[in-house]
C-alpha cells in the first residue's frame, strides 16, 4: 500500500475502535461502520478533524522568516564552563533539523512533509462529517448540536485548505488566481486516483463557500463554552483572516464588526503582575503566561497539543551549545529591535536568557548580566506556586481578538488607501494595553503622512503582536510583497555565509512533498531556486 494511504490508516482504525467494529480496513471500505448520530460525530471530528500537533508540523517555518536568526549563544562570564568550553564542539542545530529551511533550500527533508499530510488527514475527517450531514440522525431538541457540528466541520475544512494554499501556492492576487493551487479532495473516503492541483481561484471558492456555511450554521448552533471548539467568535475570526488574505476589505470589515460586538477584549498588560514578565516567577509566585485562555479572554479558540518545547528549533541557553537559533535581535528590522521603549510585550512575550551572577558573599544580592538573547514564552508551562514544577502546559495555538482588530485596521486603511480614524482607534485600543501607562501616547492622524505609512505601522504592530503564532509571520511576508530576507549561517564560531531570499523568490512557495508526488502522477511540484551563499 502506498504511503499516502498509510497516512490515513491510523485515523480509519480509530473509527473502527470508536464504533466497536472488529473488521480490519477493507480495500473498498464498503463494510466500514461509521457514526450515525450527531453526538457520535462530535468526538470523532474533534480528534481527527482538528489540528492536534500543529506546532510540530509548522514550527520549522519560523526559520524561513525574519523573526529568527542564527548566532552565538553566550554564557555568564563568571560561569566556570564559559572559559573552557570549545565553542565549536557542538551547535544547537546539530541536535535537530533546521539548516534547510533557514537557508531556504530547494528541497526540505521529510519532517517538512507532515504539514501537508496532516492537513489532508484532517480534511478527510471533515469530509466524512460534511458528507453525512444530510442523513445524520438527531431529534429536533438536538438541532443546536447538529448546527454546531456542521459549523465546526465546514470551518475546519476551510482552515486546513487556507493553510495549504497559503503555503504551497502563490499568494492570492488577481493575476495569480488561475495559477496552480493545491489538490481539492472532498470525498469522505480515501481516494488514491491521480489528482491534479486545482487553481488558486478554485481553492478559494471552496474555502469561501465553507466559511459562509460555517457562519450560517454557527448562528443557530448551541455552544457549550469550550474554547477547544469553534464558537461564533472563532468562526468570525477565521472569516476575517480568510477575507484579509484575499484583500476583500468590505468582508473584513463586516465580519470584524460582528466579532467585536461579541468580544472586544484586550488583556491590559499594565494590570498584570509585571514583576513576572520575562522571569520564572513574580510577586504572585507564578510566571505570567499570555496564552492562558482561562485568564486571557482575548482567546476565543485554542488548539494543538501541550508541549514542553513549543519552539523546538530555538535554543534556550548556551550551556551545551556554541551556536543556535534565537528570535532575531542584532540588525535593524529585527523582531526584538522592533519593540519600542516601554513596550511590555518585549518582556511579557519573551524570557530573557540572563544567568544570575554568583554572589561573592551571603550579603551580596545576585545581579544579572545583560544579555541580548530572548526566548518566546507565550505558551510556557504554568508552575505550581512555590514548587517550580509545571502543573500544566498550554495548547500551543490560540486565536485572539487582537488579530481581528489588526485585520480591521488594515482593511480600513487599504480600502481607500488613506489614514482613517477607525484604524487609528483600533491601534490605540491595542497599544494602550501593551505599552506601559507612563509611556503610552495615543496615535493621531497627524502621525501618518499617508495611508502607506499607516499600513507599514499596522504591519509592524501585527508582527510584534502575533510573533511565533501558527506560521503567521511567513504567511504575512508572502502576502506583503515577499520582501528580500537575509540569513547568516555560521559554519564555525567566527565564520559565516550569508544567504539571501530575493524579493518575490520562488522559494516563498513550499515544495510539494515527495509523499504526494511519489504516488500521485497527476500532481506536479513547485519550481524553486537553488540559493547559493554570498
Amino acid at each position: 500500500m502506498k504511503r499516502f494511504v498509510k497516512i490515513y490508516t491510523s485515523w480509519l482504525l480509530g473509527i473502527l475502535l470508536f464504533t466497536g467494529c472488529d473488521d480490519y480496513l477493507k480495500e473498498d471500505s464498503g463494510d466500514l461502520l461509521i457514526p450515525g448520530k450527531v453526538e457520535e460525530y462530535l468526538p470523532m471530528l474533534y480528534r481527527e478533524g482538528f489540528p492536534r500537533n500543529f506546532n510540530e508540523e509548522v514550527s520549522w517555518l519560523y526559520l524561513m522568516s525574519d523573526d529568527v536568526e542564527m548566532g552565538h549563544l553566550e554564557l555568564d562570564p563568571d560561569d566556570e564552563s564559559n572559559a573552557t568550553r570549545d565553542k565549536n564542539s557542538q551547535d544547537a542545530f546539530n541536535a535537530g533539523e533546521g539548516e534547510e529551511p533557514y537557508k531556504w533550500e530547494r528541497r526540505i527533508t521529510s519532517y517538512a512533509d507532515n504539514f501537508w499530510e496532516r492537513r489532508y488527514g484532517n480534511i478527510l475527517a471533515c469530509n466524512l462529517v460534511i458528507d453525512a450531514l444530510p442523513e445524520m440522525e438527531y431529534v429536533e431538541a438536538d438541532s443546536g448540536l447538529y448546527n454546531f457540528l456542521a459549523a465546526n466541520a465546514y470551518a475546519m475544512r476551510a482552515y486546513h485548505y487556507w493553510c495549504l494554499v497559503n503555503s504551497y501556492a502563490l499568494p492570492w492576487s488577481e493575476e495569480n488566481l488561475d495559477k496552480p493551487g493545491v489538490i481539492i479532495r472532498t470525498e469522505p473516503q480515501i481516494d488514491t486516483r491521480a489528482r491534479s492541483r486545482s487553481s488558486i481561484r478554485d481553492v478559494y471558492e471552496l474555502i469561501n463557500g465553507d466559511i459562509e456555511k460555517a457562519e450560517k450554521y454557527i448562528n443557530v448552533a448551541t455552544f457549550d463554552g469550550n474554547i477547544h471548539r469553534l464558537s461564533e467568535p472563532a468562526v468570525l475570526l477565521l472569516a476575517s483572516r480568510i477575507a484579509l488574505f484575499q484583500e476583500n476589505w468590505d468582508e473584513v470589515i463586516r465580519v470584524g464588526k460582528l466579532f467585536l460586538a461579541q468580544n472586544s477584549i484586550v488583556l491590559d498588560l499594565n494590570a498584570q503582575d509585571t514583576t513576572s514578565f520575562g522571569k520564572e516567577t513574580g510577586l504572585s509566585g507564578t510566571p505570567f503566561t499570555m496564552m492562558n485562555g482561562s485568564i486571557n479572554k482575548e482567546v476565543v479558540f485554542t488548539f494543538g497539543t501541550a508541549s514542553y518545547s513549543p519552539y523546538q528549533y530555538l535554543s534556550t541557553s548556551g550551556v551545551y551549545y556554541g551556536l543556535g537559533f534565537r528570535p532575531s535581535y542584532s540588525t535593524e528590522g529585527s523582531l526584538i529591535q522592533s519593540y519600542e521603549e516601554g513596550d511590555l510585550r518585549k518582556t511579557a512575550y519573551f524570557l530573557k536568557d540572563i544567568p544570575a551572577k554568583k554572589a561573592t558573599s551571603m550579603w551580596e544580592e545576585d545581579k544579572p548580566y545583560e544579555y541580548k538573547y530572548y526566548y518566546p514564552v507565550k505558551y510556557r508551562q504554568i508552575s505550581n506556586s512555590g514548587t517550580g514544577k509545571p502543573s500544566e502546559t498550554l495548547l500551543h495555538e490560540n486565536w485572539r481578538s487582537v488579530e481581528v482588530m489588526l485585520n480591521l485596521a488594515e482593511a480600513y486603511t487599504r480600502k481607500n488607501n488613506a489614514v482613517t480614524s477607525d484604524a487609528i482607534d483600533l491601534l490605540n485600543n491595542l497599544r494602550r494595553c501593551r505599552l506601559a501607562s507612563d509611556v503610552f501616547v495615543e496615535k493621531t492622524t497627524a502621525d501618518f503622512p499617508n495611508g502607506a505609512a499607516l499600513l507599514k505601522f499596522i504591519w509592524e504592530e501585527r508582527r510584534r503582536e502575533l510573533c511565533f503564532e501558527e506560521a503567521m509571520r511567513f504567511w504575512d511576508l508572502r502576502r506583503q510583497g515577499m520582501p528580500e530576507l537575509k540569513h547568516r549561517w555560521y559554519s564555525s564560531w567566527e565564520t559565516y555565509e550569508t544567504y539571501t531570499l530575493s524579493q518575490n523568490s520562488k522559494n516563498y512557495v513550499l515544495a510539494i512533498p515527495r509523499s504526494e508526488l511519489d504516488y500521485n502522477s497527476a500532481c506536479y511540484d513547485n519550481d524553486r531556486d537553488v540559493i547559493r551563499p554570498e
